[in-house]
């Protein structure tokens, strides 16, 4: 796991490689080089030697091509043996190496043979390619200015001239989603290559072409035999865990007390697992039995982290400077204790299980929806349907009212940024999946991805391998809920793989990761977020574009 960035170096933060060593403490290094046309081109790079701990170089360079690459691509040792077989010739035991050679021997179509995640650059010539995986897991931030001059970062903190929107970010519903952020640089707005985009650069004009290279797939609802989605599942999840568990370093497992991480612990059986607990829900929300029951069925050390409010205010800058822009969400603070304490205990990539709940309607708004979907029907086949219909809205307009936190104002806001997701004649259900997996996700995985790396560890999530996403759309919905309950099918391969009295599968009554910040900061013990988000915004904000402040760019290696 890696930070990048490059480009023009006057869009760059001088000490661009500093911001970024907590994603790669290990190794770090840039090149400068003048691209055809005269322009200047700066490519640099940290590294978290999970794969191969010897130092490579950074950045790496095959013939005239050099790579900055910030992520994992899973299947690299059977891509290197079809590259192999090809006459490539290696020289390093890592997947970046592969990723590269896997772009000069096939083009932008390497990307469709990568399972993982990843975002990287590579420059050749003229061009300054740049790609991101799938589902968007890691992250790749975009600005150019009124000249055509163009850099990119893993993170806003290593791009130059760094000022905040005067619009709260709190306020702005696609800074949740990825869409942009709440900064520009050099006048201009900072924004995401998208999931499955690529952008290519000319560097002599500086045009630029987006192009998607994968997107959510369509639904066929078609596999409905319960014995052989079982099956595919567990056969398909054994292999997007263990392609996980593949690493030179210690692999930990965060425990939710759910469903999901269950599962992932499952089948991976790390010696060690980490599981969040607050002492103020006591009595509410307690996930401890759960994880202790598992580990005493399977056999592994269980910890738990107690996080306080003195850690809330110790770390409170270094989580705003890590997430850049709020996500609207109190679980950065138990995500950023986790990934400490398991740094801490020596561990460098940790699983998790982002993607469960969006791919197999496991949200509990998910079930409401459903439930009612049911009834509406009956509702609207009588004599007075058009009536009902338009009574109780469409299926978009339930889904923005229930998933709503700003009321009815904010529903429609919300039902029109993800209109263009939503696709008439589908099935409430697989809306429902597509815009949960393809927006709501996205704010989860920067979280992931902002508390982990801040703590120098990778996070890897088995639910988002590709073939999952697949078998996800082609499950048809009563595999997915069933009883008045979502994940039906994960519910049944872990009743199979652990059995079908622990609490773990019974229950039915579990929750999400929330921290009590409002208890904490604002004597609040409601769940409202624009304060959090506000706080976050507002810290993030004011030390990023403080320590932009004045910078001159400094030399790398030339080349």
């Amino acid at each position: 796991m890696c930070g990048i960035y490059g480009g023009h170096p006057g869009l760059l933060a001088a000490d661009a490689g500093e911001r970024l060593r907590h994603r790669g403490p290990d190794q770090q290094g840039c090149i400068d080089t003048i691209a055809p046309g005269g322009q200047p081109l700066r490519l640099g790079q940290t590294r978290l030697s999970i794969v191969d701990r010897h130092d490579v170089p950074v950045p790496l360079t095959l013939g005239d091509a050099t790579i900055v690459y910030n992520g994992e691509v899973y299947n690299w040792r059977a891509l290197r043996d079809q590259l192999e077989a090809l006459g490539h010739r290696f020289t390093t035991q890592t997947d970046t190496e592969v990723v590269l050679a896997a772009y000069l021997a096939w083009g932008p179509g390497c990307l469709e043979r990568f399972n993982g995640m990843f975002a990287f650059a590579v420059h050749r010539g003229d061009t300054l390619f740049l790609a991101r995986d799938r589902m968007g897991k890691k992250p790749l931030f975009v600005v150019q200015d009124r000249d055509g001059r163009l850099a990119f970062a893993s993170e806003v903190k290593a791009l130059a001239d760094l000022a905040y929107a005067p619009d709260p970010a709190c306020d702005r519903l696609e800074f949740y989603f990825d869409q942009a952020t709440p900064y520009t640089a050099a006048g201009r707005p900072v924004v995401s290559v998208c999931p499955g985009e690529t952008l290519t650069v000319s560097l002599s004009d500086g045009t630029s072409t987006r192009q998607t290279w994968w997107r959510m797939p369509d639904a066929d609802a078609a596999l409905d035999d319960e014995g052989e989605a079982l099956r595919l599942f567990l056969d398909l999840f054994a292999d997007a865990c263990g392609l996980r568990k593949l690493a030179d370093v210690p692999v930990t497992t965060f425990l939710s007390g759910g469903i999901d991480s269950s599962l992932i612990q499952a089948v991976v059986k790390s010696e060690r697992t980490y599981t969040v607990h607050f002492e103020e829900y006591r009595g509410r929300i307690d996930e401890r039995p759960y994880v202790r029951e598992l580990a005493d069925r399977l056999g592994f050390d269980a910890q738990v982290v107690v996080p306080t409010r003195d850690d809330l205010v110790e770390h409170l800058d270094t989580i705003a400077r890590s997430i850049e822009s709020p996500v609207g969400s109190f679980s950065l603070l138990p995500l950023f204790m986790l990934s400490r304490a398991a740094r801490a205990d020596g561990f460098e990539v940790g699983l998790s299980g982002e993607g469960a709940d969006e791919l197999f309607g496991g949200y509990h708004r998910t079930g409401v929806l459903l439930r009612e979907e049911a009834w509406i029907e009956r509702e609207s086949s009588g004599a007075y349907g058009p009536l009902a219909r338009r009574y109780f809205g469409s299926g978009l307009e339930r889904f923005a009212r229930m998933a709503s936190r700003d009321g009815l104002a904010g529903a429609v806001a919300l039902a029109a940024l993800l209109r263009p997701r939503w696709r008439e004649g589908a099935s409430l259900l697989e809306n429902i999946t597509r815009v949960e997996a393809g927006v709501f996700l996205q704010p989860l995985l920067a979280m992931a991805d902002r508390m982990s790396m801040a703590n120098g560890l990778e996070m890897r999530n088995p639910f988002l391998d590709h073939r999952l996403v697949d078998l996800a759309f082609r499950l048809h919905p009563s595999l997915k809920f069933r009883d008045g309950q979502g994940k039906w099918l994960l519910r049944r391969a872990l009743r199979e793989l652990v059995g079908g009295d622990l609490g773990v599968v019974t229950r039915r009554d579990k929750h999400g990761l929330p921290a009590p910040v409002n208890q904490w900061l604002f004597e609040d013990a409601g769940l409202g977020r624009k304060p959090w988000n506000a706080l976050v915004a507002e810290r993030a904000a004011a030390q990023l574009v403080a320590a932009d402040a004045g910078q001159a760019p400094r030399p790398c290696e030339a080349r």
